[in-house]
């Protein structure tokens, strides 16, 4: 079995670092990407624009609807292990997608990056903050 993830692990790197989406059966896909200051100019286009590069994980269906449908407890506890509170959630169990904008805030960043062979592996994303004065 280690070898055979060893070898599914190698595969997956692979497809990620060449730009793919790499199916994950049963739990959703992952990709790499990168977030990046705007520039207006072509001539601007440099990576030193990339701010963070990061893993993003879509689950599948399957994997939202048991999250939503699972409870959550929190249990807040003091320096010596004693239960302060303990609550369960009753929330609309809304679940955050990193590929959908949210709500609320202003839309500030860009879609710069790149292609590396040949998928996408760039665009700057949303950075939401508060509208304010």
């Amino acid at each position: 079995i280690k070898a055979a993830w060893d070898a599914a692990g190698e595969v997956i790197r692979t497809w990620a670092t060449e730009g793919h989406s790499v199916p994950l059966p049963g739990l959703g896909t992952m990709r790499f990407g990168v977030r990046s200051k705007a520039v207006e100019d072509l001539e601007d286009v440099k990576t030193g624009l990339i701010t963070t590069r990061r893993i993003v994980f879509t689950p599948s269906v399957d994997v939202k609807d048991e999250l939503k449908n699972t409870a959550i407890q929190i249990t807040c506890l003091d320096e010596d292990g004693n239960v302060l509170k303990r609550v369960t959630s009753g929330d609309s169990g809304d679940i955050e997608d990193p590929d959908q904008p949210s709500n609320g805030g202003g839309n500030t960043g860009g879609n710069t990056g790149g292609n590396t062979g040949g998928g996408n592996t760039g665009g700057g994303g949303n950075h939401n903050e508060p509208i304010g004065d």
